[in-house]
Formats: structure tokens, C-alpha cells, sequence
């Protein structure tokens, strides 16, 4: 059976090494916890999410040709996520990102996504030139692609009017994000934190954030605020959520999870609101639920 792509995914496809404990974290000492190896990578997490809504994303991408890129190849053909036009490079190592969660979020993380970055603007061929030359639908993006291959998907005249869905790898990478605020078909997906960096603002809500971004000519921003409101702009309406509350287990994966929610509502037709709640839903569960050997 021929499967149809409903969302092209571009960016990071890698394996995360976390390691969780639920004590804070003390500089030179170790800490008792967890350690998991997972597929990884905001584009494949987005992938991989999409997949579990019944959306079925194509990936973008760059992987070697080691046990890793082979392994991560397996594992998107039996999640049913399309990888035809991923670019295997002979000779080169799988990208890896290691991160430490404790107690207080985030505690450390690594990226090393020199493959990605190798690859240059060859992954977008396939929008350019290949399968994918006349794709009409949405296109995710992740900031982990370089600032240059940012600059061709919002200048070329290709991507005038593309539906972009726009995924921060990290605050770091958040402001290779910036030059898309203008752009009257993107939808961005921030935290408060993101927010006030892509913005160069301080402020004090994710309402504030989202409505003042949104005046830049975006389509739809959404931003999160951890356990504060949440909130949805775009030009016809602003929504306010409150996230419900819940023991924060895991945080790593989150933002790609909540955007993952809200593309998958929205590509099956369902309206802003019943989207945005449905992600935040997921978002509290998947932030609660931990590792699965994990009892405390």
C-alpha cells in the first residue's frame, strides 16, 4: 500500500542519551536516576509523534551509514513515517544529542548534529528539485538546520506562501527562527523563555509574548509557560489555556510533543481551540508520565 505524505518534517534525526534523576544536580558529583537511549531529534520526534495521531509526515533529513543511521532508518519504516529522502552519507556518523534532566528541568545538554550541518542545503532537494518540487502542504522545520539553509526555505520564491510549522531546537537556536516572523504563512511554537529571546523583549506572560510577536505577520504562534497560561494568537482570535497540573517527570521531548498535538487536530480539521487544548492535554501527560521503570 502506497502511503501519501500529509506533512514534510526537516531537520535533526538522531538518538538522545538522557539521563534523569528526580534530585538536583550538584556540580563534579553523581546522583542516582535513569539513563535512556531514545530515537531523537525534534524533526523525528515531531515525525514520530504525527505518526502516533494517524498523520503521515515525511522526514528531511541527513543520517550515516552506521549501525545508528541504519537503526534509525528501521525505526521510522515500522512507525510507517515515509524516509525515501533522508540523504545517507557513506562513511559518516549518526548525529547524537545528550542531555541531564533533574529536578529543577534541563540541566545540561549536548547536540551534536555535525552531520545535519554537513549536509548543507542538499535536504531540501527534494522540495526543490525532487519527489517533493510541487508540495503544496505544510513543512515542518527545526532550528538545528544552519542559519543558511533557514534563509533559502524563507527567501526562495518556492516557499512564498508554504504553510511552515516552526520548532526551536533550543534557546540557543530559537533566534535562527527570526527571520520567519514576517512570513504570512508561519506558525511558530515557543516557550516563554524562546519568546522573550526571538523577541528580544522581556515579558511577563505567555499572552503578552504571543500577542506583541504576532504583530510581526506571522499566521499563529503558540507559547507555553510552564505550569502558567498558555496561550494561542493569531489574527482572529487569542486563546488562554491553563495547563492542568501535574509532577513534571520528563521535560525533554515536550515542545515536540505539543506541536506534534496541534498539527495533528488541525490537518484532521478540528479548530484552534479543540487543537491547542488537545496538545496541551498531551503535553501534561507525556511531561508526567516518566521513564517506564521509573517508581518514584
Amino acid at each position: 500500500m502506497t502511503q501519501t505524505t500529509q506533512i514534510v518534517c526537516i531537520g535533526s534525526i538522531l538518538w538522545d542519551i538522557i539521563g534523569r534523576s528526580s534530585k538536583k544536580l550538584t556540580r563534579s558529583d553523581d546522583i542516582e536516576g535513569h539513563i535512556e537511549k531514545l530515537p531523537g531529534g525534534v524533526t523525528m520526534n515531531l515525525a514520530t509523534r504525527l505518526r502516533s495521531h494517524g498523520i503521515i509526515p515525511s522526514i528531511l533529513s541527513a543520517l550515516g551509514d552506521d549501525s545508528a543511521g541504519k537503526e534509525l532508518i528501521k525505526v521510522c519504516e515500522q512507525a510507517g513515517i515515509i524516509c525515501k529522502s533522508i540523504i545517507i552519507k557513506p562513511g559518516s556518523k549518526t548525529d547524537y544529542y545528550m542531555a541531564i534532566e533533574d529536578k529543577t528541568g534541563v540541566a545540561l545538554a549536548v547536540a551534536d548534529t555535525t552531520l545535519l550541518k554537513s549536509a548543507k542545503d542538499a535536504v531540501l532537494d527534494p522540495l526543490l528539485v525532487g519527489d517533493y518540487k510541487d508540495w503544496k502542504g505544510p513543512i515542518a522545520v527545526d532550528s538545528n538546520l544552519s542559519p543558511a539553509v533557514l534563509k533559502i526555505l524563507r527567501h526562495n520564491e518556492r516557499f512564498k506562501v508554504s504553510d511552515f510549522r516552526l520548532a526551536p531546537a533550543s534557546p540557543s537556536k530559537v533566534t535562527r527562527l527570526k527571520i520567519f516572523l514576517d512570513h504570512p504563512g508561519a506558525n511558530i511554537y515557543l516557550n516563554l523563555k524562546e519568546a522573550n529571546l526571538i523577541s528580544e523583549m522581556q515579558f511577563d506572560t505567555s499572552k503578552e509574548a504571543a500577542t506583541a510577536l504576532l504583530s510581526n505577520g506571522l499566521k499563529t504562534i503558540l507559547i507555553t509557560d510552564g505550569p502558567n497560561a498558555a496561550c494561542l494568537a493569531s489574527k482572529s482570535e487569542i486563546i488562554e489555556l491553563q495547563p492542568p497540573r501535574v509532577k513534571v517527570k520528563r521535560l525533554t521531548g515536550a515542545g515536540d510533543v505539543l506541536m506534534a498535538s496541534h498539527i495533528a487536530k488541525v490537518l484532521k480539521g478540528e479548530d484552534n481551540f479543540v487543537a491547542f487544548k488537545y496538545a496541551i492535554e498531551q503535553t501534561s501527560k507525556f511531561i508526567s508520565e516518566g521513564l517506564t521503570n521509573e517508581t518514584n
